[in-house]
């Protein structure tokens, strides 16, 4: 997340520095900043034209993304502080067709309650992929915080047993449990559900015999953000025939070239996922964190 200048001072005092041998100002911490090159929003002094390249290479895998993530990929990504009329304004500019889809959807606004942070976390999967690559995606979000607790791609999402192990290592390296979990009725998320109970009555009791988990009947597409910028991607491998997910008897990729030819073999779905499934989590990461 991109922190002023004051709570990283904070953070900076809290855990790194020794305050009782030790000093630092928030105008010294500045002038440190600006001499490692990392300067604010102002007077990196960003227009429509200076973050035109960046812009298209983030458009390309993230075709999706509204302005206010965009102002997150380009601080993340490309080490770039924008404002969001700065990319207001690009959009306007260069996407005009975007903006009139954006406003032509027309939100309906709700009221949705939380006690607070960590109170719900809500999961769910994204199947597409499953189907045409072999890859499934997994999700988890505290609703109330709209912080992504893991962002998870595996030869499946449909084991029990491996989304409950997804919960078990986000609230290990969280150091906390919420109160609820939600998600729809599939029987991936039967693990899941009976793990986080367990948890529920056995450090508190007085909950033995209810349910901590909330079935949610009506279902929601994950895919608006960045799945379509990575499909175009893989189906860009699949259509120039460089490899194909299904095919499990073929060889494994070997390509190489001699002055002017160019051979390259077929791989089966276990070299696929091998090769594609870290690449994605290390970005599916980048996005999360």
């Amino acid at each position: 997340m991109c922190l002023t200048d004051r709570k990283i001072l904070y953070y900076l005092r809290t855990v790194h520095i020794d305050t009782t041998r030790y000093g630092l100002g928030l105008t010294k911490f500045i002038e440190m900043r600006e001499k490692m090159g990392l300067f604010r929003t102002r007077k990196q002094n960003h227009d429509v034209e200076s973050i035109w390249p960046a812009m298209i290479r983030l458009r390309t895998q993230y075709p999706q993304a509204g302005a206010r993530e965009m102002v997150s990929l380009l601080f993340h990504e490309e080490s770039m502080a924008v404002s969001r009329r700065i990319v207001t304004s690009y959009f306007a500019l260069y996407k005009p067709e975007l903006v009139q889809q954006w406003h032509a959807q027309r939100l309906h606004r709700k009221r949705w309650w939380a006690a607070g942070v960590n109170d719900i976390i809500a999961v769910d999967q994204h199947d597409k992929w499953k189907y045409k690559f072999g890859l499934g995606l997994h999700t988890s979000i505290d609703p109330f915080a709209g912080k992504i607790h893991w962002l998870k791609v595996w030869h499946t999402n449909s084991n029990p047993k491996l989304i409950l192990s997804y919960y078990l290592e986000s609230i290990e390296n969280l150091g906390s449990m919420p109160l609820v979990t939600q998600s729809d009725p599939g029987s991936e998320n039967f693990g899941l559900t009976n793990g986080h109970t367990f948890l529920c009555h056995y450090h508190d009791p007085a909950l033995q015999g209810t349910l901590q988990h909330c079935w949610m009947h009506s279902k929601k597409n994950l895919r608006q953000r960045f799945t379509p910028g990575f499909e175009d991607i893989l189906e860009r491998g699949i259509n120039e025939d460089f490899y194909h997910p299904d095919h499990t008897i073929e060889a494994f990729v070997i390509s190489y070239i001699i002055k002017y030819f160019l051979l390259i073999n077929r791989c089966n779905s276990m070299v696929f996922q091998w090769v594609f499934i870290p690449w994605l989590q290390s970005e599916l990461d980048g996005y999360k964190d």
